[in-house]
């Protein structure tokens, strides 16, 4: 993170730069502000700027619903017929409306008991094994990473007041529910490129 005097001294310096281009030059083009026209010379300077603006933390988050299927250990365990209820807050009753129609959904929760350790870890082998070659944790599906979101496609079952039956979902028992979103085809179904060892 760059402080705000080293941004601007870097804007000043690459605004003079686009100021003293002439008419004619390959670099000269119509824009409407001086800022289009310093992005265009040093694409870096908006990028900073950016990330300069950027919340450390981002505390206004709440969960909606908690899931509920007995499970409190996933060693070893085969998700695919495990049943689940995702309970929702009894105001979010209304906001289920319509959700039975869909056959699967996005479940995506908070994984609150990955360590600061695994909120800390970066790189990793991906399933534990040292035939993998290691990678950045945002090229896994670890749940140890900064934010420990995990997001699920899975079955949906039935919707009965503010209760959602799934199967499938891999989150173990009272984890927080941050959202669910229906599963589109024509939107989320896409033809995918992978790695040899994510294979």
């Amino acid at each position: 993170m760059k402080p705000r005097a080293v941004l601007w001294l870097r804007s000043v310096y690459h605004w003079h730069k686009v100021r003293d281009t002439r008419p004619g030059d390959e670099t000269e083009v119509e824009m409407t502000s001086w800022r289009e026209r310093l992005r265009l010379v040093n694409p870096s300077v908006a990028r900073d700027a950016a990330l300069h603006g950027l919340p450390d933390r981002i505390d206004d988050l709440s969960p909606v619903a908690v899931v509920r299927n007995g499970i409190d250990d996933t060693s070893g365990r085969v998700w695919a017929q495990v049943r689940s209820e995702l309970i929702f807050r009894p105001e979010f009753g209304p906001a289920l409306d319509g959700l039975s129609g869909f056959s699967h959904l996005f479940v995506i929760g908070w994984m609150g008991d990955v360590t600061d350790e695994g909120r800390a870890l970066l790189k990793l082998h991906p399933s534990g094994g040292e035939d993998t070659p290691e990678v950045g944790v945002f090229a896994t599906r670890t749940a140890h990473r900064p934010n420990p979101i995990s997001i699920s496609i899975c079955p949906l079952e039935s919707v009965d007041g503010n209760v959602a039956r799934v199967i499938g979902l891999d989150l173990v028992n009272g984890t927080p529910v941050l959202d669910v979103k229906p599963y589109v085809t024509f939107y989320d179904s896409f033809d995918s490129t992978i790695p040899k060892w994510a294979e």
